[in-house]
C-alpha cells in the first residue's frame, strides 16, 4: 500500500472515529446533545410526532445518496428528537488529500 493511500486511510479513519468517541464520552442523553458535524460525519435531528418515521426513512434512503449510516436512529429525551448518525463521503470533496 502506498504512503498516500496509507495517510488517506488514517484521515478517513480519525474522522470516523472522533465523534464516536465524543458521542461516547459526552452520552447520548447529555443536555447539550444537538445536531453537529464534523467533516463529512454528522449527525440529524428528527423532531415532532413524524420525527422517528422521519429517521427511519432518511435511514433507509442514506445507501442510495452513498451515505454510511453509523448510528442508527435513537431517541434522545433531553433534546427530545430522534437522530442518526452518517458519514457522507461526498462532504469530502472539499478536502484535499496530499498522495
Amino acid at each position: 500500500m502506498s504512503e498516500g493511500k496509507i495517510r488517506r486511510s488514517v484521515a478517513v479513519l480519525g474522522l470516523l472515529a472522533a465523534p464516536i468517541v465524543v458521542g461516547a464520552t459526552l452520552g447520548a442523553g447529555s443536555a447539550n446533545a444537538a445536531p453537529w458535524q464534523v467533516g463529512p460525519v454528522f449527525r440529524a435531528e428528527y423532531s415532532g410526532e413524524s420525527g422517528h418515521y422521519m429517521c427511519d426513512k432518511a435511514s433507509a434512503m442514506a445507501p442510495s445518496w452513498q451515505m454510511t449510516v453509523l448510528v442508527g436512529c435513537r431517541f434522545d429525551p433531553p433534546a427530545r428528537a430522534w437522530y442518526n448518525v452518517v458519514f457522507d463521503p461526498a462532504r469530502l470533496a472539499p478536502w484535499t488529500w496530499g498522495s
